[in-house]
């Protein structure tokens, strides 16, 4: 516990204690007037995420949750949307709520350095209930929570949930050997909180390496039908404890356009030769096979060419450490202990999946629903399982072999097949260096395998003196390439005022019209941060239905790859519906015909035009067409009056819009706070109030009296409100899809958990 605490004030002391934030502010540098950020924080550029997505979704949390409510939706993200449904805004994480006592520019350094306690101690408690002694515990330990698969991801709520899954692994273990209802109880809490931790993916493929180090470490004893039962237990608990969560981003997930493009890709061209083992790969996925074997198997991280895969945070992931890479080959090559093989199987696995081996790849895209998850989110988890077989790869150099259970290990009389052991042991170490040298053979790398070199000898005359080696290379090793994955960070440009925001805030009342950027100016999610509502989302759960629309009308058209697509056609009258009362664009672009031109000249080269055709969020249209879906295309590309709105033939059954042409009537506001509007619309008859909120689906409209009014979709994405005759008052809120279910799992599951803890104290 002491180097658990330790370790996270020792690493990120040049965070903790220099002046340079942990974040990489140089992104802003080129989004916003008047900023100039040094060469040395723009290194990391390639984790804008940071900047224009995770920090801008923790800012509309705190600020809910600084009122008193929960995160159910945002006016200002993303046109409008719910950041309970996104697990990256990690609402209910363990770790996120403990970092947001400390302020919103600390967050990312205060959340990495509780991820690499919980990792620390999970891991090292994990090695030692596996029978390894202290020393190769921390090397496991140490391994995992200073390699790729967490550092590489230090950012992104991927790291927070992967520092939960050695914990998730021992409650599995636990429970799979000797079943009692307070290690069930236990084991479904770390379920919930692996759950809860902002990344789905990665929890999935940490629930599928607990099931392999559950059942490949199982007691005979305990019965095959028992430890399941107990394990589909703990994990039901734990899903109904993160149900109220789970339940509305399941329900969100296959209309997203992540799933749609997901679904629509196909198994990429590759030529297959069997004398030729890399082309039993996919060419574009091969080279993460090197990922494990050497620091810079694809170039000095962040300083350099970049030589590999994808980009360098997903090819860092693979990385354990020279001495993790080292002590797995020697468990893989020279030790017959069976407790070694679930974690050296997942690793190997897990590698060859996300390195496309063809196998793999092609039962993957024959199933439509393997195509969704991102599978280079195992190489994080794979990396767990190199660490603690390396555990057992280290007893075995340094002691011979192991005694069992928790004593400290000591070295064995010389025996008949002591002097083979350190053959293999030899010859294994031998093999992983010459692996690992012909990727790279830098003077760093040749001194780390010379330390590593030295263990086993000095194993023979003094195993502590060998632990100190084997300690050192892992330093040597990963303390200095795992820093260069972290950005240094100018506080100075951390979202700082500016005349650009200024102008924009003036000119929408703060909020209560929404900015948008022509092309690519000022990326999506950046104007929230600054109190102003984004028209574009940036949120890979994006309702595709949304995106379809403002593909139609201004080409935006972001996929799961490329998240900042250009937005253009401005001039389009669907612009003035959707509430846009200010657009950033600069000289270099063409000038729109419809807006105007304000006079700013500390903004540039950024100049702001206004629309002074914005229409408010909520009113009566001037008239209304009623349409087929499959005709929506081609009612957008004619559509030349913002006042006139569409809605589909199935959802308007036998409502009528009243003949001839009227002016558009805004709704009056009552009252307003994210996900709660009430308003008094004006007019006669039955009237339809359209509005330009999006996610239709989650927001329910219901007049005095509890009465719900009908509710249908809009411009093929918005929401719109059929108001009778004799209601010009009513209040819309928004719920997300699947939460009633979620908190009725909780309900249950909470039961569920306090009879396993009643009976656990009872026995």
């Amino acid at each position: 516990m002491a180097m658990g605490l330790t370790l996270p004030v020792i690493f990120l002391a040049p965070w903790l204690f220099g002046g340079d934030l942990l974040a990489p502010t140089g992104t802003l540098d080129r989004v916003l007037p008047g900023l100039h950020a040094d060469p040395a924080h723009t290194t990391h550029l390639l984790m804008s995420d940071t900047t224009y997505q995770f920090l801008p979704w923790e800012l509309e949390v705190r600020h809910a949750l600084k009122r008193l409510r929960l995160p159910l939706w945002s006016d200002r993200l993303d046109g409008g949307s719910s950041p309970w449904v996104n697990p990256q805004a990690a609402v209910l994480s363990p770790i996120a709520m403990l970092a947001r006592l400390g302020q919103i520019q600390y967050f990312l350094l205060l959340s990495l350095a509780l991820k690499i306690l919980v990792a620390f101690e999970g891991t090292w408690l994990l090695a030692r209930r596996l029978g390894r002694s202290r020393a190769a515990a921390l090397v496991a330990a140490a391994s995992f929570t200073l390699g790729g698969g967490l550092m590489s991801w230090a950012l992104f709520p991927h790291s927070a949930a992967v520092a939960w899954v050695p914990w998730l692994a021992l409650g599995t273990i636990v429970v799979c050997r000797r079943p009692t209802p307070r290690a069930v109880a236990a084991t479904a809490l770390i379920a919930a909180a692996l759950l809860l931790a902002g990344h789905p993916e990665t929890a999935l493929a940490g629930g599928l390496f607990a099931a392999a180090c559950g059942l490949g470490l199982r007691r005979r004893k305990t019965g095959l039908r028992r430890s399941l039962a107990a394990a589909a237990l703990a994990a039901l608990v734990g899903f109904g404890l993160a149900a109220p969560q789970l339940v509305p981003f399941l329900r969100a997930v296959p209309g997203s356009q992540r799933s749609r493009d997901m679904l629509a890709a196909g198994m990429p061209a590759y030529d297959f030769h069997a004398l030729r083992p890399a082309t039993w790969f996919l060419p574009a996925d091969v080279a993460y096979l090197r990922a494990p074997v050497s620091p810079r198997a694809y170039g000095l991280p962040y300083g350099g060419r970049f030589q590999g895969p994808f980009d360098w945070v997903d090819a860092l992931s693979g990385y354990a450490g020279l001495a993790a890479f080292a002590g797995a080959m020697v468990a893989a090559l020279a030790l017959r202990d069976r407790r070694a093989w679930p974690f050296l199987g997942f690793a190997v696995a897990a590698l060859l999946l996300v390195a496309g081996f063809l196998p793999f790849a092609r039962v993957i895209f024959a199933v439509p629903a393997l195509r969704v998850p991102a599978w280079p989110r195992l190489l994080p988890v794979g990396c767990l399982g190199i660490a603690i077989a390396a555990a057992f790869g280290c007893d075995l150099m340094l002691y011979g072999r192991g005694t069992g259970g928790r004593r400290r290990f000591r070295p064995i009389p010389n025996g008949a097949g002591r002097g083979r052991r350190r053959w293999q042991v030899a010859a294994a170490l031998a093999a992983a260096a010459a692996i690992s040298l012909a990727v790279d053979r830098s003077p760093q790398v040749l001194l780390v395998w010379a330390l590593l070199a030295c263990v086993p000898l000095a194993a023979r005359w003094r195993p502590s003196v060998a632990a100190l080696a084997l300690v050192g290379a892992l330093a040597l090793d990963l303390v200095p390439w795992s820093q260069r994955l972290l950005p240094h960070g100018d506080s100075r440009l951390f979202y700082p005022p500016n005349p650009l925001t200024a102008t924009l805030a003036r000119e929408t009342g703060g909020g209560s019209w929404r900015s948008v950027g022509m092309d690519l100016m000022v990326y999506p999610s950046l104007l929230p941060v600054y109190g102003l509502a984004e028209l574009r989302p940036n949120n890979v759960l994006a309702p595709s239905d949304q995106l379809a629309v403002l593909r139609l009308a201004f080409g935006f058209a972001p996929t799961a790859d490329n998240y900042y697509a250009r937005f253009a056609r401005v001039d389009h009258p669907l612009l003035s519906f959707l509430n846009v009362r200010a657009v950033v664009g600069n000289i270099y672009l063409p000038r729109p015909r419809t807006l105007v031109p304000l006079p700013e000249p500390r903004s540039l080269p950024f100049v702001v035009f206004r629309n002074d055709r914005a229409l408010p969020r909520w009113f009566v249209p001037a008239a209304v067409d009623v349409i087929e879906p499959a005709g929506l295309a081609s009612w957008i590309d004619g559509l030349t009056e913002p006042g006139r709105v569409a809605v589909f033939r199935d959802q308007a059954g036998s409502w009528v819009s009243p003949p001839g042409t009227r002016a558009v009537r805004a709704a009056r506001l009552l009252a307003a706070r994210p996900g709660h509007v009430e308003l008094e619309v004006p007019g006669q008859g039955v009237r339809l109030l359209a509005t330009s909120l999006p996610s239709p689906t989650g927001w329910h409209a219901t007049a005095a009296g509890g009465r719900q009014l009908a509710t249908l979709t809009v411009d093929g994405a918005f929401l719109g409100v059929l108001c009778p005759a004799d209601v010009s008052r009513f209040a819309v809120d928004f719920v997300p899809p699947g939460l009633g279910a979620g908190i009725g799992m909780l309900a249950l599951a909470l039961g569920a958990l306090a009879l396993l803890l009643w009976q656990g104290a009872r026995s």
